[in-house]
């Protein structure tokens, strides 16, 4: 089982709106960091999910964005929505209090904990991850925390490793020079290392970043199955070529988006979101740097839930 962690912006949820429209996300369980005060995006991803019977986590108490930290504002939001399709997920960082007392308050059940780099606390996480209302534990690269490791796995619940791996350049015109390159075998092992799921942050680096300005160059992340390589997921960076100014933003989309079609085409790397690629670049029109996002993302996700299919 695949469980991405997406933050709760827009064109992501819009990603899994459309995906969950097309039955496209079998084993596939999103967790979602919730970074806007206006639930207008997630009513609107909720609605579609109730109409297909899909179900995400939601982070009750984001790091990032405009409502972080231990409060019940999320918690409210999921307790007033009807024939809720969103289920608890909480950031552990030595609040084994908070997240028990909510627990009991709301009275709540098959709850995520999720383990990022911010705890010190091991024994009291370990009494927290023992308790029935928790079903799942997500760990961040778990090789870091051996004994940790060890005693989760030991608890019979499912376990979610959690690994960063897009390799974040500091601007997009560094990603022209960047060959095709492995960008992650944990589909293949997960499950021969003890652990029930896989995660990562997809083609987005896991450090949260709001909003952001005109780029001077466009770049196209697209992952796909290497045959060559034991079915490895492999990374492809599309890049626009007239870098020398912020300029002409469309006329860098269609240099990556040709790029990125053509290899579609060859490869053959034939979905949904690559399809939405070449339509506009068919069309000779340019979508937003949001839209070029989403189906990055889009066509990880349908990579991953294929293969698992």
């Amino acid at each position: 089982m695949y469980f991405p962690y997406l933050r709760a912006r827009q064109f992501e949820l819009i990603s899994l709106r459309e995906l969950v429209s097309e039955d496209k996300l079998q084993n596939i369980t999103p967790v979602l960091e919730p970074v806007k005060q206006s639930f207008n995006n997630l009513n609107l991803a909720h609605k579609v999910f109730q109409e297909k019977d899909f179900n995400a986590y939601l982070i009750v108490n984001p790091f990032q964005g405009e409502m972080p930290g231990d409060t019940e504002f999320f918690l409210t939001y999921i307790s007033e929505l009807e024939n809720k399709k969103f289920l608890h997920a909480f950031h552990y960082s030595d609040n084994a209090d908070y997240i028990l007392s909510n627990i009991e308050k709301y009275n709540l059940e098959d709850c995520l904990i999720i383990c990022l780099d911010n705890f010190s606390d091991e024994e009291s996480l370990k009494q927290l991850c023992s308790i029935d209302k928790i079903s799942k534990i997500m760990l961040l690269e778990p090789h870091k925390y051996r004994s940790l490791d060890r005693h989760i796995k030991s608890l019979g619940k499912l376990y979610i490793r959690l690994d960063d791996i897009f390799e974040k350049q500091q601007k997009n015109a560094d990603f022209l020079n960047i060959q095709a390159h492995k960008f992650t075998e944990e589909h293949l092992y997960y499950g021969q290392d003890s652990y029930q799921a896989f995660a990562d942050f997809t083609v987005l680096p896991s450090e949260f970043v709001d909003g952001g300005s005109t780029p001077r160059a466009v770049a196209i992340h697209l992952t796909y199955l290497n045959a060559e390589f034991e079915n490895q997921i492999w990374i492809r960076h599309f890049t626009s070529t007239s870098n020398d100014s912020i300029a002409n933003v469309q006329g860098k989309f269609a240099e990556a988006a040709t790029k990125a079609v053509d290899f579609c085409i060859n490869l053959p790397l034939l979905n949904s979101a690559t399809n939405e690629l070449k339509k506009y670049l068919d069309e000779a029109r340019y979508p937003g740097l949001g839209t070029v996002k989403k189906i990055s993302i889009k066509n990880h996700l349908l990579i991953v839930s294929d293969f698992l299919n």
